[in-house]
């Protein structure tokens, strides 16, 4: 997320970091929990010079979701886990953008549904790349 990319890429840069923690979410939850998500995104924050606790408090808001569902998650269809996860990143660009709008009163949910139309393209090349790089890993 923080390679420079020319600014017209910036606005639909998918979401990287959601991606990865939805994806370990779903596939180890043990490992990768509230508290794995909240400290990448606290960092997130402080290397973004962000409002700091603005991606910590929507990510975890994914992850706690994600843990209440997670079994229902393995066994759903490619494309209806494509959806879901979907939901899921437009859930946390209504968190992001209302925390943006509570500190300064900007409206910043279109560059937020940006990046999720762009993350919910890429998921499921995303995620067989990651299924494919733990199959081998086995």
């Amino acid at each position: 997320m923080l390679l420079p990319w020319p600014i017209w890429f910036r606005n639909i840069q998918p979401y990287w970091l959601a991606l990865v923690i939805i994806y370990w979410s779903i596939e180890s939850p043990k490992q990768c929990g509230l508290f794995t998500a909240f400290t990448y995104s606290i960092l997130l924050d402080v290397l973004y010079g962000s409002l700091f606790g603005k991606h910590g408090f929507s990510m975890v808001a994914i992850v706690f979701i994600i843990s209440k569902i997670h079994k229902r998650l393995k066994m759903t269809s490619f494309w209806q886990l494509s959806l879901m996860v979907g939901a899921l990143l437009l859930n946390d660009a209504f968190i992001r953008s209302a925390i943006d709008w509570l500190a300064s009163n900007e409206n910043t949910l279109v560059l937020h549904l940006y990046s999720v139309i762009t993350s919910v393209i890429i998921w499921p090349w995303f995620k067989y790349f990651l299924d494919r790089l733990k199959l081998k890993h086995r």
